[in-house]
């Protein structure tokens, strides 16, 4: 009986820890040119990263070809949640600056790369939340009043509290798969658009399908990106409710039967941003350097 369950234990940790994907060295990004960098996120491409301060401030647009840094905006709040759009041209990002009163107002804004330009989308709002972007276009909410710029989003996700709104054909439904006593965060959808993910927090990585049903559920892990349809780079940290104590980047199957880890919980690495177009991953440590990594999926 010992034996069988000897077996059975070395059988499940040897599914646990098998190879997803072969990786490269860990390669430093600006080192020694520019510090406090935090908040990566590459474009679908893989050619260009955004990042910028840990407090979301001077948001900046890194050119890996020519390795020349662009300034897109220097204004509060402006990295977090800066992303490109879907054909690489553009980023997409929500300012924030207090008006006469004292009062933080919210400003969402595109940047042209090629242009070097930034241009105003909407008026200001004391709330704009994260833009669904589709390709010719986006949807938002100011103030909680919905508006779409340019093509309609067809298929598309957000999260409200501890509700996923996923749209299908245009049509927004709201699910609540999992309980969440801090509400739901870090929603994304795969890049053939069938699946959700999404973190709740408390609980940790969930995937879904279109329809709110639970196709997996990975785990206690944050900041989970796509690697392809099937694969998700994500981080595992642990903490003490004020500071952390390690954290590592793992890959994960998205079906919940594989993890490998890609840096050790010692490195303190952290917010990984992924391009399975170009194979890598870039991630930031906690005393702010970027780093870039190839990665190679074993089995497609």
């Amino acid at each position: 009986m010992k034996r069988l369950l000897l077996l059975a234990a070395l059988a499940s940790g040897m599914g646990m820890s098998a190879r997803i994907a072969e990786t490269g060295k860990a390669t430093p990004i600006l080192a020694g040119v520019q510090s406090n960098l935090y908040n990566p996120v590459l474009s679908p491409d893989g050619n260009k990263l955004l990042f910028s301060n840990a407090d979301y401030s001077n948001l900046r647009i890194y050119d890996f070809e020519s390795g020349a840094t662009s300034l897109v905006c220097d204004l509060e709040r402006a990295g977090f949640d800066a992303r490109f759009t879907p054909d690489g041209a553009e980023v997409i990002y929500i300012s924030q600056t207090p008006d006469s009163n004292g009062r933080q107002m919210r400003q969402l804004h595109s940047y042209n790369i090629a242009q070097g330009a930034n241009s105003k989308i909407g008026e200001s709002a004391r709330f704009i939340q994260r833009p669904e972007l589709t390709k010719g276009g986006m949807e938002t909410r100011f103030n909680g009043v919905r508006k779409a710029f340019g093509k309609k989003v067809q298929t598309g996700v957000r999260t409200e509290g501890s509700s996923l709104y996923i749209t299908v054909n245009g049509v927004e439904k709201a699910y609540s798969p999992v309980e969440s006593y801090a509400g739901y965060l870090w929603e994304s959808l795969s890049p053939d658009g069938t699946k959700v993910m999404f973190v709740a927090a408390g609980h940790g990585i969930v995937i879904c399908d279109l329809n709110g049903n639970i196709i997996a559920d990975l785990g206690n892990y944050e900041a989970p990106v796509w690697f392809g349809n099937n694969t998700v780079v994500a981080m595992k940290a642990t903490d003490d409710g004020h500071q952390y104590s390690s954290s590592q980047i793992v890959m994960l199957k998205a079906d919940g039967s594989e993890i490998q880890e890609i840096t050790r919980p010692e490195s303190m690495t952290m917010f990984p941003t992924a391009s399975f177009e170009a194979g890598k991953i870039v991630y930031n440590t906690i005393d702010g350097r970027l780093f870039e990594m190839s990665v190679n999926l074993i089995n497609r």
